[in-house]
């Protein structure tokens, strides 16, 4: 049980630290860019793609396309970006993410 705990808080805080990498890298100086903050959404985001069945439905169209509103949508509140914004922070979240697990091993939240 521990181990698993262990590996679920890792994963946690290499998918805060990416995502406060990615934001600060699309809007440098956001004060809203804070570790709480990343764990929140990085908790939230997380839930929501088990909630929105995208996890489990891959092969369907609406789970993604109701996980990519939510994601949108937390993210624009989180941070106070625009569509746009929010937009470029998934191109940079996936990139920073790959870099991630291509140089870790690590594959985040």
């Amino acid at each position: 049980m521990l181990k698993h705990l262990g590996a679920f808080l890792l994963r946690l805080a290499a998918s805060a630290v990416v995502l406060m990498l990615a934001v600060g890298w699309v809007t440098p100086g956001n004060s809203r860019n804070t570790v709480a903050r990343a764990v929140v959404v990085a908790l939230l985001l997380s839930v929501a793609w088990f909630v929105t069945l995208a996890r489990f439905l891959w092969f369907l169209l609406f789970p993604w396309l109701l996980y990519a509103a939510v994601w949108v949508g937390t993210v624009m509140v989180a941070y106070g970006l625009g569509f746009l914004q929010s937009l470029l922070l998934a191109l940079a979240l996936t990139f920073l993410t790959f870099l991630v697990s291509l140089v870790f091993g690590l594959e985040t939240l």
